[in-house]
């Protein structure tokens, strides 16, 4: 869908460094990866010639400008988990064949041509264009000294999405080593960042907060909320309550994601209810950081005999049908800077237990349930009565799939450069105004 025209004036640069780098040690993204594996897209798609891709290197003096295909080989980890024929290989075995098989092939093609794409970049940046970093830009050692030279010399400006400042306001539930550089970043980004995009008001309030405590200039700051779902190729028709058979918990499996409080919800129903009255409880996601007692519980109890599973590096397709196949999904983070796996599950109709924490209720709205994220008894209370009591769940899917406002991706990168345009004047209409 092209919605760009002859009298668009700057060209908005999308800086994708991080994202691709993401790839070297991970086949499948996480919540932030997956953001851009869906925004970009439909950018690109939406402002063709306007909306163009780049990669900035250290010091912000080498720019590759990449096309959306080259881009796409580099972060698409589906066609290669589809080829799998099994989950028993070893996740270390499919990093080396795909990144030997995919990324290195294309690595190599990138050093024998990016003076040409270095080149192309000199010879396409105009003064007053937007570059627009939506990733984890805090992985690119440096990245705040790279943007302020090419503001100094090209003249653009610079917009940041920031999904969340996590690791400042809630440090002790990030991974120790990540604050320092995430809060040099934080910093840094205060000297150079124009424009300042959430996904939610949480998010915007806590960057707020933050910055008036380091007595911190705050930057404008636009609420862009985040679409739904992801592309499949499987069908998104409804299954039958009675057909399906999990609960699905969807994140990284770490201290921030209190899968502990789970943990304990599914051991009390199975002594009160008997195993074979209590579903199976997935953990759909990688196993992270700070989780030494989950670990334990799930090594002690033998995965609560069975009632817990654990399940990595699921593709897009399979993903779909676990949400499918569940019967509703639960979600008790701490804390969140939005919160896609909420969406999801309402994308797919499905019903949600959450907390209530920061962004939460912003995602989730009127159509999911919630408790706070240290009420074991609360979330015991609200699972409980969706697992026994199936006309409620019923009831809460009806609803969702009558009056649950889907959004899309394509919104969503609509929304961006609708407020990217409404922020920053054209610098060429200027210039032909002041010809008049």
């Amino acid at each position: 869908m092209d919605v760009s025209s002859s009298s668009d004036g700057f060209r908005i640069w999308i800086e994708v460094d991080d994202f691709i780098r993401y790839f070297d040690w991970s086949v499948t993204p996480t919540g932030i990866g997956r953001v851009q594996a869906q925004i970009l897209p439909w950018l690109v798609d939406a402002y063709p010639g306007r909306v163009l891709l780049c990669r900035v290197g250290a010091g912000g003096e080498q720019v590759e400008v990449l096309s959306y295909e080259e881009v796409a080989r580099l972060t698409d980890g589906n066609e290669f988990l589809h080829r799998q024929k099994t989950r028993r290989w070893p996740v270390s075995l499919l990093k080396v064949k795909r990144y030997l098989g995919t990324r290195l092939t294309a690595a190599v093609k990138a050093r024998l041509g990016n003076t040409n794409g270095r080149q192309r970049f000199a010879s396409m940046i105009r003064e007053g264009d937007v570059l627009l970093n939506l990733g984890a830009s805090w992985s690119h050692r440096d990245f705040g000294k790279a943007i302020a030279f090419l503001k100094a010399r090209y003249g653009v400006r610079f917009g940041l999405l920031v999904h969340d400042v996590l690791p400042v306001s809630h440090p002790h539930l990030v991974a120790p080593g990540h604050i320092p550089n995430f809060t040099k970043w934080l910093h840094d980004m205060t000297g150079v960042w124009d424009l300042v995009l959430t996904p939610s008001q949480s998010s915007a309030e806590a960057l707020a907060n933050y910055l008036g405590e380091q007595n911190l200039p705050v930057p404008d700051t636009r609420v862009i909320p985040f679409g739904a779902g992801f592309p499949t190729n499987l069908p998104r028709p409804d299954l039958p309550l009675e057909h399906r058979s999990h609960v699905l918990y969807v994140s990284t499996i770490e201290i921030r994601k209190n899968h502990m409080l789970l943990f304990r919800v599914w051991e009390k129903l199975v002594d009160r209810h008997g195993a074979g009255a209590v579903p199976q409880l997935v953990f759909a996601g990688k196993f992270g950081w700070e989780i030494a007692d989950l670990r334990r519980a799930l090594n002690t109890s033998k995965s609560l005999d069975g009632k817990i599973r654990v399940i990595e590096n699921l593709s897009d397709e399979e993903l779909a049908s676990y949400y499918r196949n569940s019967l509703f999904t639960v979600f008790p983070s701490f804390c969140e800077g939005w919160g896609l796996p909420v969406s999801e599950s309402l994308y797919y109709g499905r019903y949600c237990i959450a907390s209530s924490a920061t962004s939460l209720p912003e995602v989730g709205g009127r159509f999911i349930d919630y408790h706070e994220p240290g009420d074991t008894e609360g979330a015991y209370e609200l699972i409980e009565a969706a697992i026994f009591n199936p006309d409620l769940v019923a009831d809460k899917e009806q609803i969702i799939r009558q009056e649950y406002p889907c959004p899309t991706w394509q919104q969503t990168a609509l929304s961006i450069v609708a407020t990217l345009d409404g922020y920053f004047p054209d610098p060429q209409r200027k210039q032909q105004a002041f010809a008049r």
